[in-house]
């Protein structure tokens, strides 16, 4: 009996420490439940609360899934940030100070609170660590009132804030809390969204189809009107338009809204684990179940990956992942006044497809100048594809007819080169038996004349799985050889 007992409880173990991330050097670990997505970095975790296995069991459970997002910052970080010495202790002042203002029915921000000044955190992002709030509501927090309050959730001490707002149809929530151990600060945050409250009803959507089908076979001066130039201010004063975001009030919301949406944020808490940090940095690292590898990547990479588990078809992963600098200016250096500028001119225009063009050349010419790595991996396993059997089958014949035709495609491919892309050179690699074939492709490029890459494709598939990876980089970065190392090894 006391062995049952004891296996009962091993198998337990193992279950929670199958379904719940990890950072040692962090220190905390979170209950994620094997989430069908989810992302990595240094400073960042963020997954849905939505399991790869329910996925696919009830897609309406997508229209209320929730981000999680947790963030963490040392003391050193706290200190850049604030300006001044921080610890739990500070924290836990901060906190006390905050409550008594909340009991006493006064406006937090009647008093300073640095903890809450959120700008100071996005100036922090370079370092790794990447906020909802700087991000998703950098030059929008004026316009929204949010709710700061203080209180145990899940036992943890918490200084809340939260946002309730309507933008375009769809209402979004989003809650971020933080709290603070061992002398670290920790933002958990959570966004939900919910896409029925202020969709449009059926019938005003068939209203709105029935007036702009008279309007256009009875208004030939409004249709004239629609192709005429609309300068860049305008388009830009309309994109803004459909991503402004209106204050709600909780009142207006429906209850089992608010209490899915305060449940998703609470259990993100109650999964939320803090204890004593190592001295060793976590390494960045993403499995794939299917292919049986793991990739351990550089120490500013992020990855994210996608995880779906079709119900008695195996599971699919699709994994990218790059380096989270190279995205970040890469969006930094992104003229938007000149993609304004190109969505102002009417499509029938002459010079339409020419500024097209030379939007597309100066947008891809930016995005190469800042961007030098990205890889790709995609695995499916518990395969029951008869056209897999029967490669495996026949390896010889079927190599030589696979070779030849990859071989003859890339031969053309490099035929074709242009000014956008050119193939230089590549190399084939080809093995088959009957327990597994492996493609290898290894190719020299030249995107917009001036930009070199490296390009492996690796192609293997057994009796089980398939999996397919890609690595590009450019062919003057150094990139770091276990990485390489790994790269070349991803297949069966």
């Amino acid at each position: 009996m006391k062995k049952i007992t004891a296996l009962a409880a091993v198998l337990v173990l193992c279950a929670a420490h199958a379904s719940a991330y990890e950072n040692s050097y962090a220190g905390y670990s979170v209950k994620d439940g094997q989430p069908y997505y989810k992302l990595e970095a240094k400073k960042v975790y963020a997954y849905t609360n939505i399991s790869s296995k329910k996925v696919y069991q009830n897609e309406e459970d997508l229209k209320n899934t929730a981000v999680n997002i947790v963030n963490y910052y040392t003391a050193e970080d706290m200190e850049q940030i604030l300006g001044e010495k921080f610890s739990t202790a500070y924290f836990d002042a901060e906190y006390e100070k905050l409550a008594l203002l909340e009991r006493s029915q006064l406006n937090p921000k009647t008093v300073p609170a640095p903890l809450l000044e959120l700008d100071k955190y996005a100036e922090h992002d370079s370092n790794g660590n990447l906020t909802i709030q700087s991000k998703v509501l950098k030059e929008k927090l004026e316009k929204l009132t949010p709710l700061i309050k203080t209180g145990k959730i899940a036992g943890k001490k918490a200084i809340t804030i939260s946002y309730l707002y309507k933008q375009g149809d769809v209402l979004v929530k989003i809650d971020t809390s933080l709290v603070s151990a061992n002398d670290r600060l920790y933002l958990l945050s959570t966004v939900n969204t919910d896409q029925d409250l202020y969709a449009p009803k059926k019938d005003e959507k068939s209203a709105d189809a029935d007036a702009d089908i008279d309007e256009t076979d009875t208004d030939e001066e409004n249709e004239e009107a629609k192709t005429e130039p609309k300068s860049a201010a305008s388009v830009k004063e309309e994109m803004e338009k459909a991503l402004e975001v209106e204050n709600v009030f909780v009142r207006d919301v429906p209850a089992e809204t608010m209490q899915r949406f305060d449940k998703a944020h609470t259990d993100l808490l109650k999964g939320f684990k803090a204890f004593a940090p190592t001295s060793t940095p976590k390494a960045i690292s993403f499995t794939d179940a299917a292919a049986g590898k793991s990739v351990q990547l550089p120490d500013d990479w992020f990855y994210g990956q996608l995880n779906l588990k079709y119900k008695d078809k195996g599971t699919f992963y699709l994994t990218l992942a790059s380096s989270l600098k190279e995205m970040q200016e890469v969006a930094a250096n992104t003229d938007y006044d000149s993609i304004y500028s190109v969505l102002a001119i009417p499509q029938a225009d002459p010079e339409y497809q020419k500024k097209v063009t030379e939007l597309y050349s100066s947008g891809a010419r930016n995005v190469l100048q800042h961007w030098n790595h990205l890889l790709i991996t995609a695995s499916v396993d518990n395969i029951t594809d008869a056209e897999i059997k029967e490669l495996l089958s026949t390896p010889v014949a079927n190599r030589l007819a696979v070779e030849s035709f990859i071989s003859e495609g890339l031969q053309r491919m490099k035929g074709f080169s242009n000014e956008y892309f050119a193939l230089k050179d590549y190399k084939t690699n080809f093995d088959f038996t009957q327990e597994k074939a492996l493609i290898g492709i290894n190719a020299d490029t030249d995107l917009l004349k001036d930009f070199a890459y490296n390009n492996k494709i690796l192609l293997s598939c057994n009796q089980k799985a398939a999996t397919a990876m890609l690595f590009i980089k450019k062919t003057d970065v150094i990139t770091e050889k276990s990485l390489e190392q790994q790269v070349n090894e991803w297949h069966f």
